[in-house]
Parts: C-alpha cells; sequence; structure tokens
C-alpha cells in the first residue's frame, strides 16, 4: 500500500478529520492532503510525530512492514538520528553516509 494511502487509513480509523489532525500534531491542514493526495510526502520529522502519535511504527507508515509494531518501531537513538540529517544540505548528508560507512560494527 503506498504512503497516501496508509496515511489517510490511519487518520480515518482514529476518526479524525485532517483539520483535527492538524491540531493534534502542529503540521498544517493543507500539508496533510498533501500527504494524502500523494502530491508530496512527509520529512522525517513528520513521519516520527505520525508514528507516535498513532502508535505505529515509521516502517508502518512506509508500508516497508504490515505489522503496526515490533521490531519495526525505531529507537530513540535512531529517530533522532533521522530528524538531525533531515535537516542537512545534500552534501552534509553526503558527508554523514560516508563516515558511517567507515564505522564498522563490533
Amino acid at each position: 500500500m503506498e504512503i497516501y494511502n496508509i496515511l489517510k487509513r490511519l487518520r480515518l480509523d482514529a476518526g479524525l478529520t485532517q483539520k483535527q489532525l492538524s491540531k493534534e500534531i502542529s503540521i498544517g491542514q493543507a500539508t496533510i492532503s498533501q500527504w494524502e493526495s500523494g502530491a508530496s510526502k512527509p520529512t522525517a520529522d513528520a513521519l516520527i510525530a505520525l508514528s507516535k502519535y498513532y502508535g505505529v511504527s515509521v516502517d508502518f507508515i512506509l508500508g516497508t512492514t504490515l505489522e503496526k509494531e515490533g521490531e519495526g518501531k525505531m529507537s530513540k537513538d535512531v529517530e533522532e538520528c533521522i530528524a538531525l540529517i533531515d535537516n542537512l544540505t545534500n552534501g552534509q548528508r553526503y558527508l554523514v553516509k560516508e563516515l558511517l560507512k567507515q564505522i564498522k560494527p563490533f
């Protein structure tokens, strides 16, 4: 299922209008409308906010798992890293990616 369908289904299952959800997560109604129509996709910060609000994993919202909870749920550290990376320039993201490639797991 596409992300825009998942976002709309989560909202409707919660019994919310776009305006109500907008107020709950402090994101503009027009932005939510764009997500649900497929015109745009949520940022990492927005995905985290939606995940917390609905109590589902970000993977579930992205459509990469059918399980709403469980191992697909990101740790707090990973959520914070994604939020930080989301605010970087493309050049900075590239540097972070190259740095992470150099780190070997124990």
